[in-house]
């Protein structure tokens, strides 16, 4: 089956799963700091998903979490274009259970059970803290985050506490976030320069706080998209929490 990814979280499934003459063209974020697979591209090329692009290359499937609009789909299923959707998942078992959905739907099952087995032994590499520690999550926007969040589940899994007062995505101003209490800042999206731009990440009481405290920055790679491959940086990132 000859593939075509059309956002930077289906680029990860199709670099992870299939070997490089499979997959006709990536989305043009495939290169993007934020994309885990990135030194996998080589010279696969990137292409905005356009119907004509589509239709030029042929492809026996499309790949996308959210890429391409509801016409380009419609008419990409109207030319006989297998869609395979990927799922939203929360959790490292959903996350194994999607891997092994997409490698299937690929045609490449034995590639999703590898992936699979390769988070689940990442997993069990993850120490186990002495004393867990409270973890505060933060981004340059001002967002932090809960338990029942992709970020609550990676910081859950390494075992130490997450602090937040909601349990999803919530603002975080920088009033309130100099009020918690929390032993470690575990920054999202800080080694990204555009964002750092922004406020309230860089408002400089918040930052004076940050760079007095321990802290870590989680790899973005691990949080723009919550697939199993999160876990192969879990056991270092526990480590640096701890």
């Amino acid at each position: 089956m000859r593939v075509v990814s059309l956002d930077m979280c289906a680029d990860q499934y199709a670099l992870a799963l299939l070997p490089p003459d499979r997959i006709l063209s990536l989305s043009p974020r495939a290169r993007h700091q934020d994309s885990f697979y990135r030194a996998r591209v080589g010279a696969t090329p990137l292409r905005r998903p356009t119907l004509e692009a589509l239709l030029a290359l042929k492809p026996d499937a499309l790949v996308r979490t959210w890429g391409g609009d509801a016409r380009l789909i419609k008419q990409a299923q109207a030319n006989g274009i297998k869609i395979i959707q990927i799922n939203e998942i929360s959790t490292f078992s959903e996350a194994e259970a999607e891997v092994k959905n997409v490698a299937a739907q690929l045609g490449v099952a034995q590639a999703g059970a590898r992936e699979a087995q390769d988070m689940t032994a990442a997993l069990a590499k993850v120490p186990v803290p002495e004393r867990p520690r409270t973890v505060l999550y933060y981004t340059p926007s001002g967002f932090s985050a809960g338990a029942e969040t992709w970020v609550g589940q990676v910081i859950g899994a390494t075992g130490h506490r997450l602090v937040a007062s909601q349990p999803y995505f919530y603002y975080l101003s920088p009033e309130v976030f100099l009020s918690e209490k929390a032993e470690v800042y575990a920054l999202g999206f800080y080694e990204d320069a555009y964002a750092m731009r922004r406020a309230p990440g860089r408002h400089p009481l918040v930052r004076a706080r940050i760079e007095r405290a321990a802290q870590v920055t989680i790899p973005s790679p691990m949080l723009a998209c919550s697939a199993w491959y999160a876990a192969f940086g879990l056991p270092e990132l526990a480590e640096k929490i701890s």
